[in-house]
């Protein structure tokens, strides 16, 4: 945002504030009649109209955030003002006017006490009574809020006497922080002037309670919003970053050093002119995208949404380039005020809480310190204890902090974070590229479970953009993809701090990872990988390709050995093709995982892009990661491995089938003969061998026996707490799979993956892993008999499954924000056939924005095209859908080119088409 209007705001500032005072004075003049409460509340309806309008026109024209926010509190000072004149006149009898407006005070508390108001903030006052006049104030204030109620105004309160209200404010910290900021607008000024100076008396008794109150506040807030500043969607309020953060710097500064304002700090000395500059232009920033979100939403809005994030960008005029979006550019700038806001208030509350630290010589521990060094640690920090123009002299030195602070476990305290990035100039060309810095470099990152630690630290205090230039691309950059929660850099630093978490947990269910973990031969190998694996995004199309030509420069300028930097370019280079292989092809393909292995070429680096792939998905978004895809990574793992040690031989394909058949035998306890077996495994394509196993094929001779008397036969089974077995065996008919899955879509449960098996004698066999869409957990039991029910219907055909899908949706399917024009924003959807993934059929890949009922839309699109599928495989990752089906002709055939074409362009545009019918929409049958 350009800030012109900064000049041309501040000579109109006075102007501005005397037309206010004009039209006030013309509207709310005494010779106005002030005995009718709803002509008050009507003349305040008004003269707010009036005012906001003009507010909103200085704020279009580019008026400083923090100036339009106090121009609007000034106007909301008018008619508060205004309200408890007239409220003086319409109490009920029992004193003249003047007696009933002594003893009581209007004070003005939080954000308006601050004079900064959005255009939907609440009115938070404070109503101060003495005590022999209490039943008086409450008549009055009653009769004010009245009055500002019926305005259309939010007004928070409470009446107090002075006595009151520190009692109040320990009970209550957001109290306490309120009582920070107040001003007096109407009312007895003796109170007010005996709450500010019971208030100090309070502050000056109980600072380091006050402080503990406000590092709690923090804490809880970061809890409920985040605690970190570059999330998607931001809370520009109270998350990381906002508008909070500065007020708990403000609140820090008023409990150890009575300074309510950054002047006030300043003048003290205690915050440098520097800090001053950046943690204004920040507020002022924030303040600005604040007003302007309140303004186009037209109500309280504090978290910036994709859609308002466009929006804005919009409206400050920032325009898209060859790389980023007009809107990733806007957040770029918002993250960059954010994370300077996040690390003053971080600063200055360390600063206030390190005085509160010092302790008396008779109860001081030890510290970890002895004479002549450097560094020590003390108070659970890092400390520079000797001079920090050592780290200027000998810039070197700043690797053996991070070392300490690695091996110990501790954050740098504030003073050693401002001497680190101090000598951060001397951090260059020539630095970078000596062998001494590059070795103390993957020596941080050769400590297993701590390089994501030493990495983040390395980040926060600036070492790492400038030790390597590349990270600085990709820092404070959000794509807008619907799947990734985070900036690239925090995505990168999560996946990182993932890998030292596995390290250090002692969950049995990842006891297999941890296990890899300790067999990777070089961990610095792995940390770097997971450090350079998004390297190249920002930049356009292409980030894989482009990644791994920054990563070979980077493993260049390191002077890795040329294996060690063919294993990081490998993983880099296939940093997606793990999860894709597990999740998206059929890995009883032999050929598929032959060809996986072929890639990785090494038991190495296959555990390397395991735990790369574990870390990664963990890091993109809260819920990402599940059990589910923990299980078919595994299972992609434990293939691909055997094929690369060799440990199990491969048998051929007759020895394998008699195998199967033994050991379905040995299921069934001798109630079948072997006869029946072999018929059934005969009746089968070969795939069926290949993909069930022997239990799951006698619990399948069982239901086709019960299936003799009736419509269908199932069965479910629990599989872990995040998801359900079904198997369904019926006769087989045209759409069936595409019937089911819509009757499932209507009971809102998701399908992750699909197995079709259909017997030469018509019988089919169709296993489903399903989950809960709301919950992601299994299917509740108690679900079962009405999902039954409707499947019966589905089967035998009486259900209009689209009809049934369309209810869901319109009672259940939260609302998609503008999902047409983010999926025209990245080029969805996209269908892509491939005749070379599988050996007996086609696959046909579906990216296009989830919807309720989007397997059944697709299922009933390929029935009508005469396909039938064979498997498929569900994924949603947040917004997104990722389907694949295996289907083939009629003849049980590959699709020939120009039939794979009729399903490309005809999924498309079914899928282009919102809420329409798949079975009305027009197909070609080839």
């Amino acid at each position: 945002m350009t800030n012109e209007a900064e000049t041309i705001f501040a000579p109109r500032k006075r102007s501005h504030s005397d037309k206010v005072q004009s039209h006030a004075a013309v509207r709310f003049s005494l010779h106005h009649p002030l005995a009718n409460p709803a002509e008050i509340s009507q003349q305040f309806r008004t003269f707010l109209k009036i005012e906001d309008q003009r507010l909103k026109m200085a704020h279009r024209c580019g008026a400083p955030g923090r100036q339009v926010a106090a121009a609007r509190s000034s106007t909301l000072d008018l008619v508060v003002e205004r309200a408890y004149h007239a409220a003086t006149l319409l109490v009920p009898a029992g004193g003249s006017s003047r007696d009933t407006g002594d003893g009581c005070a209007v004070v003005a508390l939080g954000g308006f006490g601050r004079g900064e108001l959005a255009p939907y903030s609440d009115l938070d006052l404070l109503f101060l009574h003495s005590n022999h006049h209490a039943l008086q104030a409450r008549s009055l204030v009653e009769q004010i809020l009245r009055l500002l109620w019926d305005a259309g105004l939010t007004v928070g309160h409470s009446l107090r006497s002075v006595t009151d209200c520190p009692a109040a404010a320990h009970r209550d910290p957001h109290f306490q922080t309120a009582l920070v900021s107040t001003r007096m607008l109407a009312g007895d000024a003796t109170l007010y002037d005996s709450l500010l100076e019971t208030l100090e008396k309070d502050r000056r008794k109980r600072t380091d309670a006050f402080l503990a109150a406000i590092r709690n506040e923090r804490d809880a807030r970061y809890m409920k919003f985040s605690a970190v500043v570059c999330l998607q969607e931001p809370n520009l309020k109270d998350g990381a970053g906002g508008l909070r953060d500065f007020h708990t710097a403000l609140w820090a500064g008023y409990a150890r050093y009575g300074c309510r304002t950054l002047e006030e700090l300043r003048s003290r000395e205690i915050i440098t002119e520097g800090e001053r500059r950046n943690a204004a232009r920040a507020v002022d920033f924030l303040w600005r995208v604040r007003y302007a979100a309140h303004l186009s939403t037209r109500r309280k809005t504090e978290r910036l949404a994709l859609d308002l994030q466009t929006t804005l960008a919009r409206g400050f005029g920032y325009e898209p380039n060859a790389y980023l979006l007009a809107s990733e550019a806007f957040m770029r700038d918002y993250y960059r005020h954010a994370r300077e806001l996040h690390r003053f208030s971080e600063t200055l509350l360390a600063r206030a809480s390190e005085t509160e630290t010092k302790t008396h010589w008779w109860t001081r521990k030890p510290s970890q310190h002895t004479p002549g060094e450097t560094l020590s640690i003390r108070n659970g920090h890092l400390q520079l204890e000797g001079d920090a123009e050592l780290f200027i002299e000998n810039p070197l030195l700043i690797f053996d902090a991070f070392a300490l602070a690695q091996a110990a476990s501790v954050p740098f305290s504030h003073l050693l974070q401002e001497a680190v990035r101090k000598s951060l100039p001397l951090v260059d060309h020539n630095f970078r590229a000596s062998a001494e810095a590059s070795r103390a470099f993957i020596k941080l990152l050769s400590r297993r479970g701590r390089g994501g630690y030493v990495l983040r630290l390395m980040h926060e205090t600036g070492l790492l953009a400038r030790f390597m230039p590349e990270f600085e691309r990709i820092s404070l950059l959000i794509q807008h993809d619907l799947y990734h929660h985070y900036t690239v850099d925090e995505h990168t630093l999560k996946a990182l701090e993932a890998l030292d978490e596995l390290h250090v947990s002692q969950d049995k269910q990842r006891a297999h990872l941890r296990i890899i973990f300790d067999e990777i031969k070089d961990p610095a190998l792995l940390y770097l990988s997971i450090l350079l694996h998004d390297i190249g995004k920002g930049r356009g199309r292409g980030h894989i390709p482009r990644g791994v030509k920054i990563a070979e420069r980077v493993c260049a300028r390191l002077g890795l050995a040329d294996q060690q930097t063919a294993t990081v370019l490998l993983l880099v280079k296939e940093h997606v093709a793990m999860a894709q292989l597990a999740q998206r092809r059929d890995l009883n393909e032999p050929q598929v995982v032959s060809d996986f292995a072929t890639q990785m070429g090494s038991l190495d680096a296959l555990n390397s892009l395991l735990l790369l792939t574990y870390a990664d998905l963990n890091a993109v978004a809260p819920g990402v990661w599940s059990e589910w895809k923990g299980t078919l990574l595994w299972e992609a793992y434990r293939r691909t491995r055997t094929l690369l040690t060799g440990t199990d031989a491969i048998p051929d394909d007759n020895e394998k089938i008699a195998r199967f058949k033994e050991q379905v035998v040995n299921s069934l306890e001798g109630l079948l003969p072997i006869s029946e077996v072999e018929r059934h495994v005969a009746l089968l394509p070969d795939r069926y061998v290949r993909v069930t196993r022997p239990l799951a094929a006698a619990i399948h001779i069982h239901l086709i026996k019960e299936l003799k008397n009736e419509l269908f036969a199932l069965r479910w089974l629990r599989h872990s707490r995040a998801s359900t077995e079904l198997t369904i065996c019926t006769r087989d008919r045209h759409s069936l799979f595409a019937d089911i899955a819509g009757t499932l879509a209507a009971h809102g449960i998701e399908i992750l993956s699909a197995e079709l098996n259909t017997r030469e004698d018509g019988i089919a066999l169709d296993v489903f892993m399903l989950r809960e869409a709301s919950t992601h957990h299994a299917i509740d039991i108690q679900r079962h008999s009405a999902i039954e029910r409707s499947l019966r219907k589905a089967i035998a055909g009486e259900s209009d499954i689209a009809a049934l899908v369309e209810r869901w949706r319109t009672r259940h399917a939260p609302r998609k924000r503008n999902s047409t024009q983010h999926a025209q924003q990245r080029n969805l959807p996209r269908v892509v056939c491939d005749n070379e993934a599988a050996g007996s059929c086609t696959l046909v890949e579906v990216h296009a924005i989830d919807e309720v009922g989007l397997a059944y839309k697709i299922a009933s699109a390929l029935a009508t095209l005469g396909l039938d599928i064979v498997c498929a495989k569900i994924a949603t990752e947040k917004s997104d859908a990722l389907d694949v089906f295996y289907v083939s002709d009629a003849n049980g055939m590959k699709l020939s080119p120009t039939t794979m074409h009729s399903v490309e362009v005809s999924l498309a545009e079914l899928l282009s088409s919102t809420g329409e019918n798949p079975t009305t929409a027009e197909t070609t049958k080839t």
